[in-house]
């Protein structure tokens, strides 16, 4: 699944989506998505496959169960590691974090 796909994906959510970052404020609730790390793979002195670990953040002021169960399904094809919410108290707000791996073949050029 390629970082076009996820943003795709996590747009039908119905809240803003941006990656790593927003280059405005946003109102809460609203959703980052970033690649943090990857690993390159291969056989017989050739890549073929790249591991990429994706993090998507959720950022709310409310909990809404609605949302979380949305993004969850988004990515029922690969198992997804969710972190507790986390008050961050310098920006006055919750986050919950995803994490999944996707793997992208390397096209030979």
């Amino acid at each position: 699944m390629e970082l076009s796909e996820i943003y795709q994906k996590l747009c039908t959510v119905g809240i803003p989506v941006a990656y790593l970052r927003f280059r405005k404020p946003q109102k809460l609730p609203f959703i980052v998505y970033y690649e943090s790390g990857s690993e390159i793979r291969g056989a017989d002195g050739h890549n073929m496959l790249r591991e990429v670990n994706v993090t998507v953040e959720l950022y709310f002021e409310v909990k809404d169960i609605t949302i979380e169960r949305k993004i969850e399904n988004l990515f029922r094809n690969v198992e997804i590691t969710r972190s507790p919410d986390i008050w961050l108290d310098d920006e006055k707000m919750y986050m919950t974090s995803y994490s999944f791996d996707t793997y992208q073949f390397i096209e030979e050029e």
